[in-house]
């Protein structure tokens, strides 16, 4: 111990023996300090109306004005009015040539367009085929992007005021329009509320005007069907013994044609089962493929897949004929039964249709990623289910509703023809009824047919409108209807602009960080105190000098230990620069003190540990690491970005990085702490210290051999130290 600290002490006493040591350390302590303050300084507030009104920006007018209502309407020139007042940028109005020279030299960094229809496309609203109107922006991203980003925001800024300008013209004009609707409404009140009325009851009246008419025409008809049809029967029924005899034959030739059906539907229970089979085949093949793990290789999920799609493909082969013959003979029979049956195959369809997407899916997967994910998996599991259990719904429909149905329809063929024999016979009767009375009373039923037909058309053709503005009344309670006419004789100027801007933002931050610069100053000081730390390394030596007698038997660990405690002090003094120049040349608002000095003696302690334990262990190649540690903090931490913009691999390194908990620190701090977060800053970087001190004390001795004899070749071939 008493090794250590002579050499601890040795180092001090050396830095003020020399006045030269003196100017150098003094300037690696306040060197870092410097790195926040330039920094933080230069973007305090960029966006500040004095910092960026030195900013040129071309404006150049082309707008040749329009006509609006009767009204000259030139908007290119009050925008040009309303930019000579604002101060928010250095506008140039300057010709569309100079512009575009003055835009690629750099000398000005952006270029707003405002074109030749601007006004008249603006004024088309007004008419049958209204155009957006359009502003062109040109920005110089070449040679500030922060500036191309900064001029962007206003020209934005500027076409939402164009925006709102128009709008409360456009506005005022509609509302000075309605206000004298509103007027000549008001002296009309009450007929307004009994016309309300008037729509109600009509709304309510043409259901049952439209079914009444539709019933006469019906009727009608169908009586005018009727009669017509009993003129051949007349004439007929002289042939009645002839129809007979034909009659008996048919039922003759049906008994042959019933066996041809009965065996068509025993088919139709055949080809139900197979595909029901085929369902749990491809349930099981889909079942083994979302058992497969890791270990199962790229070919045999492959095979599974083609497997299971060629069974996709059978299955719906097989439900295709069957579907077509069902809706065939649904529009004979007309049975809610099969109608149901149909259904299911349909939806097993459209379900087989989903599981082949979803299996070409995952062949894609497999063939990029060589492997695929359990949700998609999962996901064609449940496409298959389903399919197996309507298959298995159908074939019991089948069974329990159909089978049945299908049975009596070639029964009922020979049935229906046995009937008509008896109607035959009394067909005789009609020999005696008078044509000339039927084509009496068919002209008769026609005429009547053909009236109601028209009217209920008629009625028909405005019955939804109607309706329409009868249910929107009935919603319309009559104090509403005097509220309307009160809002349409209010004042346009008024309405006008409270159309264009109906609400307004209040902006509230939960933490006090005000400005850029108080936001990026906890990154800039981990930043600055990581640099001091990486300087010291570089000018001061990490060993100690061994032609002093008392250091010649100094161990490894003591000179690992004496060096940390002089890089550690020297640390916490740049730390200590960096954070009161801060805070007192910068005025940056800390709210809670204490907690900034708390975390940067934590984050100076363990930037050390990592960055003199690297120098120590390996020179020059620890120093060069710490380097590159630095870049990848910088883009992994979220010290200037959110990490979650940031790519794959320095997300899943973010936690790791000592930048990630030394920034969240300061935030913490700068911001208000929140006590968990705290807890959790000062866990992870006393971890960190603790763990790369023990890290370093353990390996010392094993590369103290390799780290000197790799420092003395170096030293050997003339271009380093």
């Amino acid at each position: 111990m008493s090794t250590i600290r002579a050499i601890y002490l040795r180092d001090l006493k050396a830095i003020f023996k020399y006045r030269f040591t003196i100017v150098t350390v003094l300037a690696l302590v306040v060197l870092p300090s410097l790195y926040t303050l330039i920094n933080v300084r230069a973007l305090w507030n960029p966006y500040d109306t004095t910092e960026i009104k030195n900013i040129p920006v071309a404006v150049v007018n082309q707008d040749q004005g329009a006509t609006l209502q009767g009204k000259q309407l030139a908007v290119g020139d009050q925008m040009i009015s309303t930019l000579k007042k604002d101060k928010q940028l250095d506008w140039q109005f300057t010709s569309a040539k100079t512009a575009r020279e003055r835009l690629k030299s750099g000398k000005y960094y952006a270029e707003i367009i405002i074109p030749k229809n601007f006004s008249k496309h603006l004024a088309s609203i007004a008419s049958d085929n209204p155009k957006k109107a359009k502003i062109i922006y040109k920005s110089n991203a070449r040679d500030s992007p922060m500036g191309g980003k900064i001029t962007e925001t206003a020209a934005n800024t500027l076409v939402n005021q164009v925006q709102q300008t128009f709008l409360k013209q456009v506005n005022r004009q509609i509302f000075s329009v309605l206000n004298m609707v509103g007027n000549k409404a008001g002296s009309q009140q009450a007929e307004i509320l009994a016309l309300k009325d008037w729509i109600v009851t009509l709304g309510d009246s043409m259901n049952l005007a439209t079914n009444v008419l539709g019933d006469v025409n019906s009727a009608s008809t169908n009586m005018a069907t009727v009669l017509t049809g009993l003129k051949p029967v007349i004439s007929a029924s002289q042939n009645i013994d002839v129809l007979q005899q034909s009659n008996s034959a048919m039922i003759t030739s049906l008994n042959s044609v019933q066996g041809t059906v009965n065996k068509a539907f025993s088919s139709l229970n055949t080809n139900l089962k197979a595909a029901d089979a085929s369902g749990k085949q491809l349930n099981s093949l889909v079942s083994q493929l979302n058992k497969t793990t890791n270990s199962t290789t790229k070919g045999q999920v492959n095979s599974q897949l083609n497997r299971a799609i060629q069974q996709v493909d059978l299955l719906k082969n097989q439900i295709t004929p069957l579907e077509t013959f069902l809706k065939s003979l649904n529009q004979q029979a007309h049975l809610s039964a099969i109608t149901s049956l149909t259904t299911t195959l349909s939806g097993t369809k459209q379900l087989l249709t989903t599981e082949k997407s979803q299996l070409n899916q995952l062949k894609r997967t497999v063939t990029a990623a060589g492997n695929t994910s359990a949700a998609d998996r999962a996901s064609a599991l449940r496409t298959a289910r389903q399919i197996n259990e309507n298959l298995t719904s159908a074939l019991t429909q089948y069974n329990t509703n159909v089978q049945g149905h299908l049975s009596g329809i070639s029964a009922n063929l020979i049935s229906a023809t046995q009937k008509s024999q008896s109607i035959l016979k009394q067909l005789k009767a009609a020999k005696g009824i008078n044509e000339d009375y039927l084509d009496n009373a068919i002209q008769s039923n026609k005429l009547i047919a053909s009236t109601s037909g028209n009217l209920e058309t008629k009625l028909l053709a405005y019955q939804s409108d109607v309706k329409k503005m009868s249910d929107q009344l009935k919603l319309t309670d009559d104090n509403d209807i005097v509220s309307i006419i009160t809002v349409l004789q209010n004042n346009p100027n008024m309405m006008g602009n409270t159309l264009v801007k109906l609400f307004n933002v209040k902006d509230e931050s939960i933490y006090r960080v005000k400005t850029f610069g108080e936001a990026f100053l906890p990154s800039y000081v981990t930043i600055s105190i990581w640099v001091g730390c990486t300087m010291l390394i570089m000018v001061l030596h990490t060993t100690i000098p061994r032609e002093e007698r008392r250091f010649r038997n100094a161990t490894p660990h003591q000179e690992y230990l004496g060096k940390m405690l002089t890089f550690g002090t020297l640390s916490l003094v740049q730390t200590a620069i960096i954070i009161f120049s801060s805070v007192l040349l910068l005025h940056a608002h800390v709210e809670n003190f204490f907690v900034m000095l708390v975390f940067g003696v934590l984050t100076s302690m363990a930037f050390t540990s990592i960055v003199y334990t690297s120098a120590s262990l390996f020179g020059n190649l620890g120093k060069a690491f710490a380097v590159i540690l630095v870049a990848m903090q910088l883009a992994g931490s979220g010290a200037m970005y959110p990490v979650q913009l940031n790519p794959w691999i320095f997300r899943v390194f973010q936690p790791l990085f000592p930048f990630t908990y030394a920034i969240g620190g300061f935030r913490e701090a700068v911001g208000g702490p929140n006590p968990e977060t705290v807890f959790i800053d000062i866990f992870v970087l006393s971890l960190m210290t603790g763990g790369m001190i023990l890290l370093g004390y353990l390996l010392k001795n094993p590369m103290e051999k390799h780290t000197r004899r790799l420092l003395s070749d170096f030293r050997k071939t003339g271009i380093g130290q």
